[in-house]
């Protein structure tokens, strides 16, 4: 298994709970690497922020907000009813830095109220945000994993999320089985990587020591003509 798939599935799930964790350690790198929804620019002495910090636009682009107060949510820029308002808008990108509004702002008695000059200038925006049911008891605002039902992202979650499947080959399937034990199995494999322990392949290593082939000495020791050229091979395989 690939140590860096394993790493960035941990630095993924730390992103995580900087965003969602209530402990010491969350809170106190959060004060100093967070300013509302933006990252600071400049660097600081943390080796956890470091590694974690290049997740941050991961978590933003595949979580959304679940309604609550509404106090921890901006209303244009946090997606919390499908994309943000401001996106679904077209509202101008060098604006958008002025829109500080929190989703409580605009709700008074359990239901959406808004100012008459907003609703003018976007006279849409009341579609837009009535598809997202207010709670009658006002909890905290969530902020939700979109890619499982639980909302939660846990490190399998996280691993899952990094991991490629890639290629889905048929044959492995007859060289990894249980009626093959995997010291057979793994030999098989070493070989079709050509990763065998050769010669040729330990000098690109930097081994100084030359290895013939105990058959014919006059040959040096690879991948194909050991298990094909030699004589002792091709008498077994014929």
């Amino acid at each position: 298994m690939s140590l860096t798939l394993l790493n960035e599935s941990a630095n993924l799930k730390l992103c995580w709970d900087l965003l969602n964790s209530h402990e010491d350690w969350v809170v106190l790198i959060r004060s100093k690497v967070l300013r509302g929804r933006r990252t600071i620019s400049h660097h600081i002495f943390s080796s956890i922020w470091s590694s974690i910090k290049v997740e941050f636009i991961t978590i933003q682009s595949n979580c959304a907000w679940q309604v609550g107060s509404g106090e921890q949510i901006n209303f244009w820029l946090d997606r919390w009813c499908g994309d943000p308002i401001a996106s679904q808008l077209n509202l101008p990108v060098h604006f958008q830095h002025n829109l500080s509004a929190k989703v409580s702002d605009f709700i008074v008695n359990h239901q959406w109220n808004f100012p008459f000059s907003v609703l003018i200038s976007f006279p849409e925006l009341k579609h837009l945000v009535e598809q997202v049911t207010i709670p009658i008891e006002l909890t905290k605002d969530k902020l939700v994993w979109m890619k499982n039902n639980t909302g939660d992202l846990s490190f399998k979650e996280a691993f899952l999320f990094k991991y490629d499947t890639g290629q889905n080959v048929n044959w492995t399937k007859s060289l990894w089985c249980p009626d093959i034990p995997p010291s057979q199995s793994l030999p098989v494999w070493r070989i079709m990587h050509n990763k065998v322990p050769t010669y040729e392949n330990m000098k690109t290593r930097g081994v100084p020591n030359p290895s013939m082939c105990s058959s014919r000495y006059s040959e040096e020791e690879s991948t194909f003509h050991l298990f094909f050229r030699c004589s002792s091979a091709m008498k077994l395989w014929n």
